[in-house]
């Protein structure tokens, strides 16, 4: 029996925890009929069978049975000086396979808001742990215990203390400094902490047809490998004009100065972009801009679109320079009627206990043009969904790569007490190991580029309250890959029964 004990990673999310909740300090000095706090708990025991424990080739795979006792807590708290909402759940994992392993796995996803002098000074925090692909081409499975050596604990968050100023209906200001940190379970990727100075300075209400912002931003991401640092400054002027009450032309312009280990040339010079803004109706809303940014076109958008009252197509592009460390402590998030969770840009719910394993880590910087897309609906008794992601990543010291995922899930109530969940997801991994003048990284665990690859996935699932506060639950889900690599194609079969008390 090997029992792997990584006390850093299990220790870094209750950390995280505790600085989200000493953030938010000041709401503790809020009167008790100032503030709504809900607390839902809950805990229960999954039982999984797997063929293929660690997703490997069909001839090498092993059969394994996973206990996974766990216990949550969702937290969701409203007063007159403080917001909060976070999500946490901790699972142990014992795999019972030809060894015993016993896993620590800690999901948690959370922000605030608190308003320590009225009207003038807040902070906001945010923080997340999870447990991402190590390597873009990693290998999935539709159950989180399965595959754990291709994936390793992230913890991410940030503090962000703000000060704002009017001017009457003149003028606003703005002064806010956020401190992000990633900390990653895997020393081959390393750690990263990002300090942020911003000052912004807005026309008021006063200009009812023409708003300016003049900000000056300056960032420096410090990472435990050197091709993970950036040091930028960034001015510009943002306008916007309004042609009429649904329509926006939009510009910008300023200079931005770059300084990273990662590219061969720092893309510094002019920024600048045009574009519009408009609401045509009360159910679409349009942004679009093109200019120059990193030495090269800059294209971003947003399009949401209401089509029924109860069907919502959302898109977004962005053109952005970032570390993958980066991206787990600057994430957003928002709040939906109901109070779940989730993502602004897709408009779908985010669930800690998703098995959406992102596009792995990397030590370098790189340019990413990134497109997201949603479908949603939601009906008396029947919710759909489909997701697809593109993603491209520009590197100077490694080939380029490219990710493409789609998702389709459909959950029907079957009746009161019985949820009927279906869906099927693809994911491709692509690289351009010829690049040119890219430097061939050495080997290691994140190897020199993502294996070309189609992973195909389907998952169906039956929830039924047994009794009052506890459910019960069955799963069956697959997984197979093919490659280009004989060697990292696998095909993997999981059937999971829990039971989850609430309390």
């Amino acid at each position: 029996m090997t029992y792997r004990t990584e006390r850093r990673r299990a220790l870094l999310p209750a950390a995280a925890l505790l600085a989200f909740t000493q953030a938010l300090g000041p709401a503790s000095v809020l009167p008790a009929r100032a503030a709504n706090i809900q607390a839902q708990r809950s805990a229960g025991f999954d039982v999984t069978i797997t063929d293929n424990v660690d997703l490997e080739p069909d001839d090498r795979a092993d059969a394994a049975l996973i206990l996974s006792p766990f216990a949550g807590v969702n937290v969701r708290g409203e007063g007159g000086r403080a917001d909060f909402i976070f999500d946490y759940r901790l699972t142990l994992d014992t795999t019972l396979s030809k060894e015993t392993e016993v896993d620590v796995r800690n999901d948690f996803i959370g922000f605030g808001t608190a308003e320590l002098v009225e009207d003038m000074l807040f902070v906001d925090v945010t923080g997340s742990a999870s447990q991402p692909l190590i390597d873009p081409g990693g290998r999935t499975s539709t159950n989180a215990s399965v595959g754990r050596g291709n994936r390793t604990q992230v913890v991410g968050g940030s503090i962000s203390p703000y000060l704002l100023n009017r001017f009457g209906n003149v003028a606003e200001s703005e002064l806010r400094y956020r401190y992000s940190y990633t900390f990653v379970g895997r020393d081959e990727v390393g750690d990263s902490t990002t300090s942020e100075a911003r000052a912004r300075l807005s026309t008021g209400p006063v200009f009812s047809r023409v708003a300016l912002d003049a900000i000056a931003e300056y960032e420096n991401t410090d990472s435990e490998s050197r091709t993970g640092d950036i040091e930028r400054s960034t001015y510009r002027l943002n306008g916007q004009y309004a042609v009429s009450r649904r329509f926006f032309l939009l510009g910008s312009g300023g200079y931005e100065t770059i300084d990273t280990n990662s590219l061969n040339d720092d893309p510094d010079g002019p920024i600048w972009y045009v574009g519009f803004l408009t609401r045509p109706g009360p159910r679409t809303e349009l942004r679009v801009t093109y200019g120059e940014r990193y030495g090269e076109p800059d294209y971003n958008g947003s399009l949401t679109y209401r089509i029924t009252p109860r069907l919502t197509f959302q898109a977004g592009y962005v053109h952005v320079l970032e570390t993958t460390q980066r991206q787990f402590s600057s994430f957003q998030l928002a709040v939906d009627p109901s109070g779940q969770l989730i993502d602004p840009v897709t408009n779908l719910p985010v669930d800690i206990t998703d098995t959406d394993p992102g596009f792995g880590l990397r030590t370098e910087a790189f340019i990413a043009s990134r497109f997201q897309t949603s479908l949603v609906g939601n009906y008396d008794r029947n919710t759909v969904t489909l997701a697809g992601t593109a993603e491209e990543r520009e590197y100077d010291i490694r080939p380029d790569e490219r990710y493409l995922s789609a998702r389709l899930g459909w959950t029907r109530r079957l009746s009161p007490e019985t949820n009927l969940f279906t869906g099927v997801g693809w994911r491709r991994t692509e690289n351009d190991d010829t690049a040119s003048g890219a430097a061939t990284p050495a080997a290691g665990v994140l190897g020199p580029a993502a294996p070309e690859s189609d992973t195909f996935s389907a998952r169906i699932a039956l929830t039924h309250s047994l009794a009052k506060d506890v459910l019960g639950s069955v799963a069956l889900g697959r997984t197979q890959r093919v490659a280009d690599d004989e060697a990292d194609e696998y095909t993997e079969n999981s059937l999971t029964f829990g039971v989850r008390i609430v309390f």
